[in-house]
Parts: C-alpha cells; sequence; structure tokens
C-alpha cells in the first residue's frame, strides 16, 4: 500500500516516513509500542524523534502551527456564531 501510494501520488521519501510515523500513532498498538518506534514523549510533546522517523523537525513544526491556526478559526467562527457553509445566515 505504502508503495502504492508512493508511485500515485509521487510522495518522497519524508512524505512516506510522515505517513509511516502517522500510522503508527493512528494505530491501535499500545503506547509502549508506539514510544519504541517514534520517541518516548510523542504522547506528551506531541513530537517524535527524528532519528526514529526520519520526519524532519520542521516538518513537525509546520503541522504543529498549521493544526493551531485552524483551532484558532475554528475557535473564532464558533464564538462569533458565523456559519461559514451558509454566510447569508
Amino acid at each position: 500500500e505504502y508503495s502504492v501510494a508512493a508511485q500515485i501520488w509521487k510522495y518522497s521519501s519524508v512524505d512516506m516516513c510522515e505517513l509511516a510515523m502517522n500510522s503508527v500513532i493512528q494505530s491501535g498498538f499500545e503506547a509502549e509500542v508506539k514510544r519504541h518506534w517514534i520517541g518516548r514523549e510523542y504522547l506528551e510533546t506531541g513530537q517524535t524523534e527524528v532519528h526514529k522517523t526520519n520526519v524532519p523537525l520542521s516538518r513537525l513544526k509546520y503541522r504543529s502551527s498549521t493544526l493551531e491556526q485552524e483551532h484558532a478559526i475554528i475557535a473564532k467562527m464558533t464564538a462569533t456564531g458565523s456559519d461559514v457553509l451558509n454566510p447569508a445566515k
């Protein structure tokens, strides 16, 4: 499945490493298994260990920053009662 995804969507090796890392995070493995594969403090900090995942810290920071921005937008829209899908309301 990973090789098909890499070929179809032209993923780089870093993209594939990020996909594998996210697969581990989303998996049903016990937390201790996840810690072994992606980093001891992935739950506490949301950060994985670069030497284990091969996902650069800059990419992880970008993803975290983007998620924070999306949460802020959602919070703002919720607080103001805006209807993004139907602005005429």
